[in-house]
């Protein structure tokens, strides 16, 4: 799970000769889910039906993964959601996400990597492949716990069958790598950044357990931590648009603008520019560095691909602010 991308923008340039609070502009980003599915190939897979789950198991909404693999739900309320990829009549697994929308925490970005059922157990890493002799009494504890974590009211227990396999095997890497995914969906980031770190020390092409591990660092405020993470998993995976986004974004809140906007423009280009949440950073970025006539073009482009934006005036109030400081006026 991608933690927040922004709630609100302000511009806190005040006018010459005052800083009056009435000059602060601040608007409230759409609340959102979005996010990304591929494969262990990190090849994105277009048309799954992907659902929507409120905190009684029930389905409010429904959607398809695009050309690029993604996908999106806006509007929300602040709550948990659960996120669910089906995969009738392919050969992937399908995957459910825990989500939680929280105040001051507007869009969240999940990333969804589908393991076929024909293949054998893969880096994330295109022609990489990890193998490991494993007990068989731990490999029959672990898939247990896969298919316990199938059903959302044995959680615990699916738990408890992937710590066992961990015990009888300290250091099996999928199990790892599965409970520390788990422990991060549950937001119980202290146990999950051990499993996660062991997981890497098992595998060092573990783009996945490097990606999650990022988001378990961030999670606890360890920024630079968090930034080394995802920084060590786009070495092994520079095609990852989630992990660029995630990146650009860690970078622009830590000031460091010209390396943030290299990897956002990279995940606007592994999006074909449909991603709203890349051209909000990119947007917030800009105005950061005071290029206002390059952010109100980002956030056209938020609008264009985002159209039924709940807060569409404001942001358009914000394009007009941004462009009148730019100095071109308003556009016709």
């Amino acid at each position: 799970m991608l933690p927040v991308l922004g709630i609100f923008i302000a511009l806190l340039g005040a006018p010459a000769g005052g800083t009056n609070p009435s000059h602060v502009f601040t608007i409230q980003l759409v609340t959102s889910i979005s996010g990304h599915v591929s494969d262990n190939s990190r090849n994105p897979i277009p048309d799954l039906q992907v659902e929507l789950l409120d905190d009684i198991e029930s389905v409010i909404a429904r959607t398809k993964t695009d050309n690029s693999g993604l996908f999106s739900f806006r509007g929300l309320r602040i709550g948990v959601f659960q996120v669910r990829v089906q995969t009738y009549g392919t050969s992937f697994i399908g995957q459910t996400q825990r989500v939680q929308l929280e105040r001051g925490r507007a869009v969240e970005q999940v990333e969804f990597v589908l393991v076929s059922r024909r293949n054998s157990p893969t880096t994330g890493i295109p022609g990489v492949i990890f193998a490991q002799e494993v007990p068989e009494k731990a490999r029959k504890q672990y898939e247990k716990g896969l298919a316990l974590l199938e059903k959302p009211d044995q959680l615990k227990e699916g738990l408890a069958a992937l710590e066992n396999a961990i015990e009888i095997f300290p250091a099996y890497f999928e199990a790892l790598h599965v409970l520390g995914s788990e422990y991060v969906k549950e937001q119980d980031y202290d146990r999950a950044i051990p499993l996660l770190t062991k997981a890497i020390e098992v595998n060092r092409q573990s783009y996945p357990s490097l990606y999650t591990l990022s988001i378990a660092q961030y999670s606890l405020k360890q920024v630079p931590e968090a930034i080394e993470s995802m920084k060590r998993a786009m070495a092994l995976n520079q095609q990852s648009m989630a992990a660029n986004l995630w990146l650009g974004m860690l970078l622009r809140q830590t000031d460091k603008f010209d390396e943030a906007e290299t990897y956002l423009k990279q995940a606007d280009h592994l999006a074909a520019s449909k991603s709203p949440e890349v051209h909000w950073q990119l947007a917030l970025l800009f105005n950061q560095v005071k290029r206002y006539k390059e952010a109100a073009d980002e956030l056209e482009l938020f609008l264009k691909v985002e159209p039924d934006a709940k807060d569409t005036e404001l942001i358009k109030k914000l394009i007009k602010k941004f462009r009148q400081q730019s100095g071109e006026g308003v556009k016709p």
